[in-house]
């Protein structure tokens, strides 16, 4: 008698529970948001793999890398915060971002090896801009450079300033 009870309350524990799951599933209780007229307001957005390590980090303050060298995140910025969004490798190294400096508002293209900036992109607020690329070592490095002032472009060999052109004057 007490099995037969307990397999009477089994089947409607199921039945309840099925009516109630169903219940949610339909069409007139579930309402989708519609976002395509909405803004979204946030101070970040963090997006992961599915091993959970960070991969994209959009936001503002963006944190220090993360070198796993060093085993934690790394003051490498100073007391310059910077905003935008930054990529990060698969051991969640950073390897580059598009960002702006709180400092003096200038505006940063950047393609980082996992050791070093290789490559950057940089816009003033001011109008001028700067190209560099540089070797793992940084011995070799090319700067191409230009304001309203002056137009520049430097060139490091084995760590020694190579002399590309004399100036006229």
């Amino acid at each position: 008698m007490k099995s037969k009870f307990f397999y009477a309350l089994s089947i409607c524990n199921l039945a309840a529970f099925s009516f109630y799951l169903f219940s949610f599933s339909t069409k007139e209780n579930s309402k989708a948001v519609d976002f395509q007229d909405k803004i979204i307001k946030v101070r970040g957005i963090v997006v992961v793999d599915s091993l959970g390590v960070e991969r994209i980090i959009i936001g503002s303050h963006l944190p220090e890398p993360n070198l796993s060298s060093y085993g934690s995140r790394l003051n490498s910025r100073g007391k310059v915060g910077v905003s935008g969004v930054m990529l990060y490798d698969a051991e969640g190294q950073e390897r580059g971002g598009y960002v702006t400096d709180d400092n003096l508002g200038n505006a940063f293209l950047s393609l980082d090896s996992k050791t070093n900036m290789q490559l950057l992109l940089l816009s003033e607020p001011q109008g001028a801009a700067a190209i560099m690329l540089n070797s793992h070592d940084r011995k070799n490095t090319i700067i191409l450079s230009t304001s309203d002032e002056n137009a520049d472009v430097k060139l490091k060999q084995n760590d020694k300033n190579v002399k590309l052109y004399e100036n006229g004057k």
